[in-house]
């Protein structure tokens, strides 16, 4: 059985926001198939991202007022 490292923070950082190439994220992918740590990892970046992008949002709006 072949050895396969767990992502790194960063790239999976990246990955949340949408900000790897398709040919960087094929592996990523492939990997997540089958590591439920990683796969938690990038559950808990996706939420840290959807609540950052929402605070952004509001002071945005905020902002315009």
């Amino acid at each position: 059985m072949e050895f396969v490292p767990h992502i790194s923070d960063d790239t999976l950082e990246r990955y949340a926001m949408e900000s790897l190439r398709g040919s960087e994220s094929e592996p990523l992918e492939e990997h997540l198939l089958v590591c439920s740590e990683c796969q938690e990892r990038l559950d808990a970046e996706l939420e840290f991202v959807a609540v950052m992008r929402g605070a952004a949002a509001k002071i945005r709006e905020a902002e315009k007022s």
